[in-house]
């Protein structure tokens, strides 16, 4: 290592600038970490930092160049290989956790890093609130900054159409909630509270607004302890809001609080405040609310109708994301009224069929199963049947419901499974005692096919009919792979097959798709990482939850796990999910999982790459824990 000389500090701020999380950060906290930096310089291949060197006593903010971090065995989990570019830190964890580096940090070629003592980021921690994040959890705070910037990508698109042109003056329901900086924090909050509001704009004499107090704030200021009500609103606002004309538009106020991360915007004409405008009310701004959409499956009476409610859904999806919902709620809210138009379409075909005497249930498998749904999703189901005539006849009775039913869903935009793991196909319509026999072939030849359809399988969940069948078989299910070692090393294997897309150097993998383009597998390489450990980490602890992030947190606590990595992994698969539904979204007519990196800008892709970067590291527990 050389040390070289110190930039000027404003120099060095401008470039920080240019990086998260100091892009956040304020001027005192930046100028605080920039008298602390001291510029070194790494030959190519000199060690920078390792384990052995004990506990970590400095962070490392890449300048310029290209560190290489590898894996030393007998340590904590984590990804065999890593690799950072400037404006990336590390060792962030085991410098705010005071533990040996878990890597050893070589630079791959030659590289300028500012140093900063370790004290000196604790006290940084002290002084920036969005450094503070960012240590607790590097990749949630990057994924705040990601989901800013989709959400101002669908801001942009959603400015072209209905209602999202109207201007501000029209969204505006209600006189504004304001009052003097020297109203005493009490008085705000009851004013707050007879308004029914979830902010209060501080104003001056000519109503121009200084500054704007909300329920985040109350939250923020409550946590950290030692509100006095008696104060003046004046210490606990945040100063010099983000304000909107009353000309703007309200895709205008949907871009500014993505591009900030604020729910509430004050209007002005003339400087004078005469409004504010929150999330909520663009919210309210759909052309279609929950209870219309849940009315129009009601009232679906033919496939036209089903079509509408369908569509209707997939617009409410995308708006959702617009207006800042996370991928884990979308999709959420996605299988929650696509499982009522499904149960639609069922009630519908059920009345056509004579199916008297069966006593059956629908299962939703894959995606579906693990209400992890995207814009783009193909048919995954099938059906547990019982009854006293035998499983041949009760089966030929079902078919033709079955074809009806996954017909009909294809023509509303749930296209037919190219596998054919569909009810209408005569494998996958069942008696319980035909599914156990099934499952229990699949759990004694571990197969490759066989390891194939239990990634699908195991996934299911009871839809519509007769919902013990269900229960039936996953009490039967789980007992007999908890403890078979064999089996669960098996689907273990099976899924370090699909990597994340990440290279040995500072590229994101790519590969030819059926364009012939380079391009990224988000699904394959991206989120099935994160869903196959989930599911076998699940079934090895004899957890009946089939959604991926439920399946992390539950067996992460059952395992012994941290919290913090657990929920880094959590946001890292929900980032992934996001941004597949982002392109579903923005490119339609395109392969709906594949995406050039190369057309990302640079927060995107750096988030991306820690995304994957946290799906090596589940995958190296995998690995650890199932001695592969």
């Amino acid at each position: 290592m050389a040390d070289v000389p110190q930039l000027p500090a404003n120099a060095t701020i401008e470039a920080l600038r240019r990086h998260a999380p100091f892009d956040r950060m304020d001027g005192r906290s930046l100028e605080f970490l920039a008298g602390k930096l001291v510029l070194a310089y790494f030959a190519k291949g000199r060690q920078i930092t390792a384990p052995e060197d004990g506990v970590s006593r400095r962070l490392y903010i890449i300048q310029r160049g290209l560190v290489r971090g590898e894996h030393r065995a007998g340590t904590a989990p984590g990804p065999d290989v890593v690799e950072y570019s400037s404006g990336e830190c590390f060792p962030l964890g085991e410098v705010t956790a005071r533990r040996p580096a878990s890597h050893v940090y070589t630079a791959e070629e030659d590289s300028f890093c500012y140093e900063v003592r370790a004290d000196d980021v604790e006290e940084l921690a002290r002084l920036s609130t969005p450094f503070q994040e960012f240590c607790g959890s590097s990749v949630g705070a990057l994924l705040q900054q990601a989901q800013a910037s989709l959400q101002a990508a669908y801001a942009m698109q959603s400015a072209v159409q209905q209602p999202m042109v109207a201007s501000l003056r029209d969204v505006l329901r209600k006189a504004p909630v304001c009052c003097s900086p020297d109203a005493s924090l009490q008085s705000a909050l009851e004013t707050m509270q007879r308004a029914r509001v979830g902010s209060i704009v501080v104003v001056d004499e000519a109503a121009r607004p200084l500054g704007i107090f909300t329920e985040r704030d109350l939250l923020r200021y409550a946590a950290r302890g030692g509100m006095e009500t008696a104060h003046s609103i004046e210490a606990y606002m945040t100063p010099s809001p983000a304000c909107l004309p009353s000309t703007a538009i309200a895709a205008d106020a949907a871009m500014l609080m993505a591009k900030i991360g604020i729910r509430h915007v004050p209007v002005v004409e003339e400087g004078r405040l005469v409004g504010v405008v929150s999330e909520r009310d663009l919210f309210a701004l759909q052309r279609m609310s929950l209870r219309d959409i849940n009315h129009s499956i009601d009232a679906a009476a033919d496939l036209e109708g089903l079509r509408q409610a369908a569509n209707l859904v997939r617009d409410l999806a995308s708006n959702m994301i617009a207006q800042g919902m996370g991928a884990e709620h979308v999709t959420e809210l996605i299988a929650v009224l696509n499982d009522k138009l499904v149960r639609r379409v069922l009630d519908l075909e059920f009345r056509r069929h004579d199916l008297g005497g069966v006593s059956l249930c629908w299962i939703a498998l894959g995606s579906e199963g693990r209400l992890e749904q995207t814009l783009a999703t193909d048919q995954d189901n099938g059906i547990i049947f019982s009854g006293e005539l035998p499983a041949e006849e009760t089966r030929e009775r079902l078919l033709p419901f079955a074809r009806s039913v996954n017909h009909t869903l294809d023509a509303c935009g749930f296209p037919l499974c190219r596998g054919d793991i569909m009810a209408g196909n005569p494998q996958w319509c069942l008696s319980l005692e035909e599914w156990q026999g099934k499952f229990d072939d699949w759990i004694r030849n571990p197969l490759p096919q066989a390891l194939l359809h239990s990634s699908i399988f195991f996934d299911f969940r009871a839809l519509w009919g007769d919902a013990p069948l269900a229960e039936r078989l996953r009490g039967w299910l789980i007992p007999r792979v908890k403890d078979n070692q064999r089996f669960l090393r098996a689907m273990a294997q099976s899924a370090l097959q699909s990597r994340p897309a990440l290279g040995v150097f500072r590229q994101i993998t790519v590969t030819r798709g059926g364009d012939a383009s380079a391009s990224v597998d988000l699904k394959t390489h991206g989120t099935r990482p994160f869903v196959d450990a989930a599911r076998i980490y699940a079934l090895a602890a004899g957890l009946e939850r089939t959604n991926t992030s439920a399946r992390l947190r539950l067996s992460g606590d059952r395992l012994g796990m941290p919290r913090e990595e657990v929920e880094s992994m959590v946001a890292a698969f929900h980032f992934v999910l996001l941004f597949r539904m982002r392109h579903q979204q923005l490119a339609p007519g395109k392969d709906p999982n594949r995406i050039d990196p190369e057309s990302l800008n640079d927060i995107d892709r750096r988030i991306l790459k820690e995304a994957f970067r946290q799906a090596r590291t589940l995958q190296s527990r995998l690995s650890l824990d199932f001695q592969l």
